[in-house]
């Protein structure tokens, strides 16, 4: 513990929050494991909406996807627009990846 006011060093700033920075770096590690694992089951998802007709883009699911986010975010004592803004984005390269798949399903079906 630092009494005399001084700027803790490296050193000592490693020490005191390294255990917490430990478990932050392990959540981070899971968190975009959880992340990349939700990105191919959104492309499995494309592959049967491609498969069966089903139109891409479904605005309503969208919306109960962020609302869920913007609600959660609530419910922890966060600002809504924070997790809203976080699904918005991941929604958007969903999105973004889904057409990059369709591309290249539409080019394989052209062979």
């Amino acid at each position: 513990m630092i009494t005399s006011g001084a700027v803790p060093g490296e050193a000592e700033a490693a020490t005191v929050l390294g255990p917490l920075r430990d478990r932050l770096d392990d959540l981070d590690r899971r968190l975009l494991g959880l992340v990349v694992e939700r990105m191919e089951l959104c492309l499995d998802i494309a592959r049967l909406k491609a498969e069966h007709g089903i139109p891409m883009m479904q605005p309503s699911r969208v919306g109960l996807v962020v609302g869920r986010a913007r609600a959660h975010a609530a419910a922890h004592g966060l600002p809504e627009q924070y997790l809203g803004d976080l699904y918005e984005r991941i929604v958007a390269e969903t999105c973004a990846q889904e057409d990059v798949l369709m591309a290249e399903l539409d080019g394989a079906e052209d062979r």
